[in-house]
């Protein structure tokens, strides 16, 4: 699909459109992109393709490292999964636990009612009640589940200038809202704001399961037959007389060359997308900036006896422990753990690793050590128990979008700061969730769809696009 001319350091492609990041934003667009009839191209800097959905090899196994869970309300998720498979999906529910009182109270969504309550229990009653009217909003509006959900947006206009541990008791931060804020964004309950709670309560409010075959079959079936460019670095996009024109891009062995597209969707992070956009719009940048993302350490081991219990599969730390969570692979891998650092206690033990390529065995089990100390003290774990451990630092991490979104998403729908033939996807769009950056897929693919360089060429062809899905 390229030509390189010899000697030279251009390269043209045939592709019409390049989708910049090969994390599932990016995967979606191209394929969202081919169902529309417009050929696309993935480039993606590492030298695989998943980003915080990657995998890799633990005990002679596959297994995902990043997002893997499917909730029963991923609807986008599950319609391409059935378009590009079949992939057999197996139950992994909810069942996520803390320790109250020195005791282990588990939230459990086979018996969701009664485990909620007793996972509140304890918790002062006006927060209680707060939280039961912001899962009401969710519930009864599906759009609330992602960013800019209208309830929410409108919560976000006068609500969003404290932070969230302003909304609620310290109390019930550290019970109930941390174990979700952690989680989801890396971030502590004085990094979110209360405008994005929405994307958090509709994570919680779901029911989920997993892909038998992991995460890693469904990458491998959806970018099969799509033309893929890894270990290419995006330097710089190709803006003349305010239209893109392509991409400059470096590749794995240091080679310049600038590629030719009529479109670009940036579907990388935040802060990548807004160091291109810089020399073309610095307003729109800085916004970008001002999203934050938190690094995430994840550890995962396999034991030769089960660690946790089909009633307790999962376990949330408080504020003073570097690790978040620790829980069991799958509902049936109970023998195997992902255990998880994030916040702000996790990112003094992070500062000292995201200063090297990759995690190395060494530091692998000594993360593990202290993973397990923790662990140790409500789940018997020894290191004689183990089989195989790995470890992988997302940094940029999780997502923990920025106050006041709406302005946001004002910005990007403005006339005065847009670029024709430049799109964006991504996590900070719609949400974190896989279902939210297929959403943000879908928005950015329509805008291309849409545009009128497109509009033109269907009339001229008499052609219509088949088969996108729409938003």
């Amino acid at each position: 699909m390229s030509d390189e001319h010899a000697g030279g350091s251009t390269m043209t492609t045939t592709a019409a459109c390049a989708v910049v990041g090969g994390g599932i934003s990016g995967i979606a667009a191209v394929h969202y992109l081919r169902n529309a009839g417009i050929p696309a191209e993935l480039i993606e800097r590492q030298a695989t393709l998943g980003g915080r959905i990657s995998s890799t090899t633990l005990d002679g196994c596959r297994i995902d490292l990043g997002g893997k869970n499917i909730g029963r309300h991923y609807e986008r998720f599950r319609a391409l999964a059935s378009e590009l498979g079949p992939f057999a999906f197996e139950p992994f529910g909810i069942n996520t636990s803390r320790v109250r009182n020195g005791r282990i109270v588990t939230l459990d969504s086979t018996r969701r009612l009664g485990s909620t309550f007793a996972y509140l229990r304890g918790c002062p009653l006006p927060d209680a009640l707060h939280l039961g009217g912001l899962c009401l909003r969710v519930w009864l509006d599906a759009r609330n589940r992602f960013l800019d959900g209208p309830s929410f947006a409108r919560l976000a206009r006068h609500s969003d200038d404290p932070p969230l541990d302003e909304q609620f008791s310290p109390a019930f931060c550290r019970a109930v809202v941390r174990a979700m804020s952690v989680r989801m964004n890396g971030a502590e309950p004085d990094e979110i704001h209360l405008g994005n709670f929405g994307t958090h309560l509709g994570m919680w409010l779901d029911t989920y399961d997993q892909l038998r075959d992991g995460m890693s079959a469904f990458v491998g079936a959806a970018t099969a037959s799509m033309q893929v460019r890894c270990g290419a670095r995006v330097e710089r996009i190709v803006v003349r007389n305010g239209r893109v024109r392509g991409l400059s891009v470096r590749d794995a062995a240091g080679r310049s060359c600038e590629l030719e597209y009529d479109h670009v969707v940036l579907a990388t992070p935040a802060g990548v997308s807004a160091d291109l956009l810089r020399e073309h719009d610095a307003v729109l940048a800085a916004a970008l900036d001002g999203i934050r993302y938190f690094p995430v350490l994840v550890v995962v081991a396999a034991y030769h006896r089960p660690i946790f219990s089909a009633q307790v599969r999962g376990l949330s730390f408080g504020p003073d422990q570097a690790l978040s969570n620790a829980g069991a692979y799958g509902a049936d891998r109970l023998d195997m753990v992902r255990y998880t650092f994030s916040g702000r206690k996790a990112r003094e033990l992070i500062e000292r690793v995201r200063h090297t390529d990759s995690v190395d065995n060494a530091q692998a089990e000594a993360l593990l050590d202290l993973a397990e100390a923790t662990l140790r003290q409500y789940m018997p774990v020894q290191r004689s128990d183990r089989r195989d451990v790995v470890a992988h630092l997302f940094d940029p991490g999780l997502c923990a979008y920025a106050p006041h979104h709406y302005r946001l998403r004002a910005l990007l729908n403005d006339d005065r700061h847009a670029i024709d033939g430049l799109s964006f996807a991504g996590d900070y769009l719609r949400g974190a969730s896989i279902e939210a950056c297929l959403f943000s897929a879908q928005e950015a693919v329509s805008r291309v769809v849409q545009s009128p360089l497109e509009r033109r060429r269907r009339r001229s062809s008499g052609v219509g696009y088949s088969g996108y899905a729409s938003t």
